[in-house]
């Protein structure tokens, strides 16, 4: 009675203290002390992760009946993936074929797979499952760890390794995976089709290999013209007049398939579209009568809005599939290619119906009629015994506490499980929870999930708010830009870390950190927010000094660099803004500019600003070695 007084009492801070010394001890599960903390954490949501660290630790047939209950009390959260990976582990090597194959799940782990195969063979030699995971498993264009050696020994043996699966991963592993592979795939082809894979070998290291037919004998044609596919592909990325006049030869010797030909030409479409190059109008033609994607055809609109050929680009639109075309990419160019071929009625009859819609497209054709930008902001209402509901589910409490420990990517796991097993209402129950916790990233994310992009200030929140203040005035910059880029770069994730390096909340390289303030930061130091919008603002300030303070060129330049951006200026004649962002080579950074440009209209209207920033943008020129 008394413990249970005393437990009663314990507040949640003193139980996440508890919590963490709790886990420290897990090692020594029978000491006094241990048990005595698991029931002071008795009814704390973070409880069972002491009790995974105590398993986890001692994974032994003695421990079999808890840990059946754990996996099967947490099956498919993320308490589940750690424990079952060491104690599928540990009944392998144990010899446990029926506890192995009891506990099995698909957790992405190749050599467990491969040991489940193993195991239903054992049961019948025949088993069509095991020969199709082994399948699977074999026909890919990597290395598999050796635990399925025997799987697939036992796979060949009953004839299911075909020359047709040999050549499939072959084509794997030499056009894009693992190189090494082919020497060992070589020797499993029939000797008279092993010159195929010494020529996959010498067309992945130099492409340019294609425009030399003498490399192909025109003996298996239809495998050489995979090769030569995939040579060309690569070819006209960095030798657009070799990649045609090889074409020319290659296609008089060899037949492709439809696939193929919509391969290539869609290939040789773009990357000649983005090199503005002469041949570029001939093969967007041609792409266009293979089953034109949305890229393919942005694209030639593109390209023939880079010559402000008008009617062209109109011709180009009504081509365009009625599903495809009503995208506001088209719906924008085709109010602006009426406008200059003088059709003005029907321009601004295109663009009032855009200008009501809050998006990039929607605030430039608003700032073409020099309206105010519609932003239609409709916060979502959700009652408090929804949100209570939700708050108490297992996943969400651990997610929060997580997030009270400092430990975010924890949080983001279970938060993450939790989305998987809400309906759509409670989904955007979830978001405006998160928002409400001042989870801004997971909020944002969960509105875009959802489907609901409305909610404006949920959506569009405004935190670390002193120092971005402070900084863009001090930078000389517009506070709602800086607010766009960190937005748009990170969603407000303060730990957020891209695969390249970038760090933080304005995603700051180190080596960018470095060159602008002549020192040397750490990387835990660009995970401060305060600093990482200090950095951040800085470099804000350099670009625009790199580029005449031209916000627009600065924004592209935060995406791609300045130089790179630079190259990318008219070489003579002036252009309009608008479409100097359409033909951006870089999808990405394309995308970037036209996100961070709306992104900071939305912010400038948050802060009080009725002005439409777009009204400058929409007759803005770039000049030429700007």
């Amino acid at each position: 009675m008394q413990l249970a007084i005393a437990q009663q009492k314990l507040s949640r801070e003193q139980q996440r203290k508890i919590f963490v010394k709790a886990e420290g001890l897990a090692h020594n599960p029978n000491s006094n002390a241990y048990q005595k903390a698991m029931k002071q954490l008795e009814g704390y949501p973070l409880k069972p992760y002491v009790e995974l660290k105590t398993l986890s630790k001692f994974p032994f047939m003695a421990n079999k009946a808890p840990i059946e209950r754990f996996l099967s009390q947490y099956e498919g959260t993320p308490l589940d993936l750690p424990l079952r990976k060491k104690w599928l582990r540990y009944l392998s090597k144990q010899n446990q074929p029926e506890l192995f194959s009891h506990f099995y799940r698909d957790i992405g782990n190749t050599g467990f797979t491969c040991k489940y195969g193993e195991i239903l063979l054992q049961k019948d030699p025949t088993s069509s499952q095991a020969f199709e995971l082994a399948e699977k498993l074999w026909v890919v264009g990597k290395s598999q760890p050796s635990d399925c050696d025997a799987l697939f020994k036992q796979w060949q043996s009953a004839g299911k390794r075909t020359p047709d699966l040999i050549w499939k991963r072959l084509s794997l592993a030499a056009g894009g995976g693992n190189h090494t592979l082919v020497p060992y795939l070589k020797t499993l082809l029939p000797q008279n089709q092993q010159y195929l894979a010494d020529l996959w070998l010498k067309v992945r290291r130099s492409p340019s290999q294609v425009s030399r037919l003498s490399n192909f004998p025109g003996i298996y044609k239809e495998k050489e013209a995979e090769i030569l596919i995939y040579g060309l592909k690569r070819l006209v990325s960095h030798d657009r007049d070799l990649a045609l006049r090889s074409w020319l030869k290659i296609s008089k010797k060899y037949s492709f398939t439809a696939q193929q030909l919509k391969k290539i030409s869609h290939r040789f479409a773009i990357f000649l579209a983005l090199k503005n190059h002469d041949k570029a109008e001939l093969w967007l033609e041609k792409a266009s009568h293979y089953e034109p994607d949305a890229e393919l055809l942005r694209w030639h609109l593109a390209h023939v809005l880079r010559q402000q050929n008008w009617q062209h680009a109109l011709d180009v639109i009504n081509f365009v599939p009625k599903d495809v075309s009503a995208d506001n990419v088209f719906q924008y160019w085709k109010a602006r290619a009426y406008e200059q071929l003088g059709a003005q009625e029907l321009s601004k009859t295109g663009l009032q119906k855009l200008s009501k819609q809050r998006h990039y497209y929607g605030f430039l054709a608003s700032g073409k009629l020099s309206e105010v930008a519609s932003l239609n902001d409709n916060p979502l209402r959700i009652s408090q015994g929804d949100l209570d509901e939700l708050a108490a589910l297992p996943a969400a409490q651990r997610a929060f506490e997580f997030r009270e420990l400092g430990r975010n990517l924890s949080a983001r796991r279970e938060w993450i499980f939790l989305q998987r097993q809400l309906t759509q209402p409670q989904k955007l129950t979830a978001a405006v929870l998160a928002s409400k916790h001042k989870w801004h990233d997971q909020a944002i994310f969960g509105f875009s999930k959802a489907g609901y992009l409305d909610d404006l200030r949920r959506r569009f929140p405004m935190p670390f708010d002193n120092q971005l203040h402070y900084s863009a005035k001090k930078n000389n910059i517009d506070v709602a830009w800086a607010y766009a880029i960190v937005r748009r770069e990170s969603s407000f994730m303060p730990d957020a870390a891209s695969h390249v390096g970038a760090l933080g909340l304005m995603q700051v390289m180190p080596s960018t950190a470095r060159y602008i303030t002549k020192q040397k930061i750490s990387r835990k130091s660009l995970f401060n927010p305060n600093r990482n919008v200090e950095l951040g603002t800085q470099y804000m300030r350099y670009l625009m000094n790199k580029v005449d303070n031209n916000p627009i060129l600065a924004t592209a330049s935060y995406n791609a660099g300045w130089r790179r951006v630079k190259q990318w200026l008219p070489k003579q004649d002036t252009i309009p803004l608008d479409l100097w962002i359409e033909t951006i080579p870089f999808k990405e950074t394309r995308n970037y500019v036209k996100a961070v440009l709306a992104y900071q209209q939305i912010y400038s209207q948050h802060l009080g600003n009725s002005k439409n920033l777009f009204k400058a943008l929409a007759t803005m020129e770039i000049h030429p070695k700007t």
